[in-house]
């Protein structure tokens, strides 16, 4: 029965999955586009990968420097303003592709509305997350560190440039900023590190990183015959605002269910445990960037197979997604079995008690994978209200199962919090394609 289940299953998925011979890459890699494409993500790639290691293995060394008190105190503060950094892009930054896809024209109109848009919502966090740091009552050090982190989104807003190279597949520019960015914060918190800085200095390295990569794609930006400029058009912010305003909830939901356990720990039981935490769940996310980046990469394509056949929209969009699981399922199983090895290497004994949270957090990614290609399907058929719907569920799961845990179990129960409430987002979502979108149809031809 059992062997009979899973050769129906293997049977079903090779119909899916494309031929991979000689013959068929050689066909695949004589199309132009096929080329154009790989030849990018290749670029995403090694620029993301580049910059997560490097930013990891510096990160663990500061990790080790700081011990777990003082880097929880640095994650506090971290988590702190991420929490409402929803604010800073009003949810714009999940059409500008599409939106500059479909209105070539008005490329430069639509960058540049954006820009003021998130230039606002970066002094709006500013204010809010410094005015709420006051109000609980967190003390005066960790509250200027707060202030002075929710400054990088100023910069971020210069980022409205990544949507126009993610439209028009040209990601090696965003490779070369990335690549210069990353080796100059490493340079300079290899000299905090070595010259015994405080947390502080490491807060101002992560600004100054953030500075240097939205300059360098606004340079390129620029030589490539577009400006960006104190230019708004009301009539597209208002049309951008209406066709984003779910991602505001939607960002919003999703920051609490991804950040607010760092944040809840750090209140309800100590900094020290949060930083023992924070170094298992840093750990885990470190791969986190390959679903979306597929995406990223993909979506340009996707939009187009949407357009003009429907047959290939659904392939594409399946196989997809059965690249980006298998490799998601890989990573985890590789994580589970070596992570006390992985733990001691990188951050040290005093951080033993990250293992076990490693373990179980790194399963939410193969969760997190199914949910970036679900809800690029409903991005796609501009059912966003799906994605918010699905993420206020795994915000409330996360909140009350946290409240529940923490007190029961301590760090452990969050991350079982964690992993239980990001598994409830794909089976809600699931169920509202079912409701509301006509499911696809199982196509076996390539």
């Amino acid at each position: 029965m059992w062997i009979h289940g899973a050769g129906s299953i293997v049977k079903k998925v090779t119909n899916i999955m494309p031929p991979i011979t000689v013959p068929y890459i050689k066909e695949k890699w004589a199309n132009a586009g096929f080329q154009k494409y790989f030849r990018n993500m290749g670029w995403a790639f090694a620029g993301r990968m580049f910059s997560l290691l490097m930013s990891f293995f510096i990160g663990a060394l500061v990790a080790r420097y700081l011990g777990p008190e003082r880097y929880g105190v640095l994650n506090y503060a971290l988590s702190f303003v991420t929490l409402f950094v929803f604010l800073a892009s009003f949810g714009i930054d999940n059409i500008l592709v599409r939106e500059i896809l479909k209105y070539n024209e008005k490329t430069e109109s639509i960058l540049n509305t954006a820009f003021i848009l998130k230039l606002i919502g970066a002094f709006l966090i500013i204010i809010v997350a410094t005015t709420f740091s006051l109000i609980l009552k967190n003390d005066i050090y960790t509250t200027i560190l707060i202030f002075i982190y929710s400054f990088h989104l100023i910069f971020i807003a210069l980022n409205v440039t990544d949507s126009y190279f993610q439209s028009t597949v040209k990601y090696k520019y965003n490779f070369l900023a990335q690549f210069i960015s990353t080796i100059a914060v490493s340079l300079l918190k290899l000299y905090f590190v070595y010259n015994g800085f405080g947390v502080g200095w490491f807060i101002l390295a992560l600004v100054f990183e953030t500075a240097v990569s939205s300059f360098i794609l606004l340079n390129i930006f620029s030589k490539s015959g577009y400006h960006l400029k104190f230019a708004f058009d009301s009539s597209l912010g208002k049309k951008m605002l209406l066709d984003a305003w779910p991602f505001i909830l939607t960002a919003a939901f999703y920051l609490i269910y991804t950040k607010i356990d760092q944040v809840m720990i750090g209140k309800m039981i100590d900094i020290k445990s949060l930083g023992i935490y924070s170094a298992g769940v840093k750990l885990a996310e470190l791969w986190y960037f390959i679903p979306a980046l597929i995406c990223g990469v993909m979506f340009p394509a996707v939009i187009n197979a949407k357009l003009t056949d429907k047959i290939l929209y659904e392939q594409r969009l399946k196989k997809i997604f059965i690249f980006v699981i298998s490799i998601s399922l890989l990573i985890a199983l590789f994580q589970l079995i070596f992570a006390k090895y992985i733990i001691l290497f990188l951050f040290g004994e005093a951080y033993l008690g990250s293992v076990i949270i490693l373990k179980i957090y790194t399963w939410a990614g193969v969760v997190v994978s199914a949910i970036v290609i679900l809800q690029q399907y409903l991005i796609i058929e501009n059912k966003t209200k799906l994605i918010m719907y699905s993420s206020l569920s795994g915000a409330i799961a996360n909140v009350v199962l946290n409240l529940v845990f923490i007190p029961k179990f301590g760090i452990i129960g969050s991350a079982w919090a964690t992993l239980i409430s990001y598994s409830t987002i794909p089976l809600i979502i699931y169920y509202l394609i079912n409701n509301n979108i006509k499911p696809l149809k199982t196509t076996t031809a390539l």
